[in-house]
């Protein structure tokens, strides 16, 4: 992945940079940063150490490499809110339509036949359900709070359904 370039992009070959200290440049921005180093860079282009230091030095590296990696970096966090968002998006399709399944098998059940703890266990799931949309979403309308997504009420009810949680549903 690489940042689009810019005129101020000074990993770019520098104007009176030749071009062969321009490829020795870029194998060393390209190397991993904890790897970096201008040995390294030496040995790859057959040149001595002390004259990779010299160009290091002279064309500043360091400096270059350093915003290199920040530019990447700011690309590679667009990349993954991008993905955030369209995980959340999916995620959100895939609950409407676990809720609107849920809805319908429960229109199938027929409540004399369930047992009272069931009965109640539903009455309180749904209860919960709904006071923590309703107050979350009223909160975060009048902006008392930010939305808290640490604690996500369909995740939490998903919860209590599941086999291992010990329910009698």
């Amino acid at each position: 992945m690489r940042p689009a370039p810019d005129a101020e992009a000074v990993w770019e070959r520098q104007p009176g940079e030749p071009t062969k200290l321009h490829a020795a440049f870029r194998i060393f921005r390209d190397l991993p940063g904890a790897q970096r180093q201008v040995a390294t860079v030496a040995e790859q282009v057959d040149i001595s150490e002390r004259r990779a230091r010299e160009w290091a030095v002279e064309w500043n590296w360091r400096e270059r490499a350093d915003a290199w990696d920040d530019a990447c970096h700011r690309v590679e966090d667009a990349e993954r809110i991008e993905a955030i968002r369209s995980m959340h998006a999916i995620h959100r399709r895939a609950g409407r339509a676990a809720v609107v399944k849920a809805a319908q098998a429960l229109a199938l059940i027929d409540p004399a036949e369930m047992p009272i703890g069931a009965v109640a266990r539903f009455m309180q799931l749904g209860a919960n359900l709904e006071r923590s949309t309703l107050i979350v979403s009223v909160e975060e309308l009048q902006g008392l709070v930010e939305a808290d997504d640490s604690e996500d009420p369909w995740e939490r009810i998903a919860a209590e359904l599941s086999p291992d949680a010990g329910s009698d549903l």
